[in-house]
């Protein structure tokens, strides 16, 4: 037995180990990365669940021009909601350019871009719209957590 088989021998074991140690190592990180993939999902669940919103009232104001509809939504929820991840369809077109406000006990804010973000519960977000349609509207709002409430008016 010369140093050829001796020298062999080593880098095997060290081939070994090293292969070993990156087997190791790839299977932790898939491991922890599917643990947080199903932590975040319980959580969204769990938001999901704790989420409830319902269209109070929808009005559609012919006298101006271009028309004005307004839909007034209470969070009847546990959670706070997102003001700006709320949106409104119309018709199932989505809708850009609305007015939102937050009824509180206290009184009305502006929200949105330029006011609050918080939609706590049992507040009302009334989201208005400044275009022309012919009735019936459906109205669809979709939050954050993806709760829907629809209603078509009248």
């Amino acid at each position: 037995m010369g140093f050829s088989v001796s020298g062999g021998t080593a880098i095997i074991l060290i081939a070994a180990v090293a292969s070993a140690g990156m087997l190791y190592t790839t299977a932790y990180n898939g491991y922890e990365s599917v643990q947080d993939a199903n932590e975040i999902e319980s959580a969204s669940d769990l938001e999901r669940a704790n989420t409830e919103v319902e269209i109070v009232n929808v009005t559609h104001d012919t006298s101006v021009s271009p028309d004005e509809i307004a839909v007034t939504v209470r969070n009847e929820g546990s959670n706070s909601l997102s003001v700006t991840d709320t949106d409104l369809l119309l018709n199932g077109t989505y809708q850009i350019n609305t007015t939102r406000t937050v009824s509180t006990d206290d009184g009305t804010l502006t929200a949105g871009a330029d006011g609050t973000d918080l939609w706590q519960p049992q507040e009302e977000l009334t989201i208005s719209v400044r275009e022309d349609h012919s009735e019936p509207i459906s109205v669809k709002i979709v939050t954050g957590p993806g709760v829907t409430a629809t209603e078509v008016y009248p």
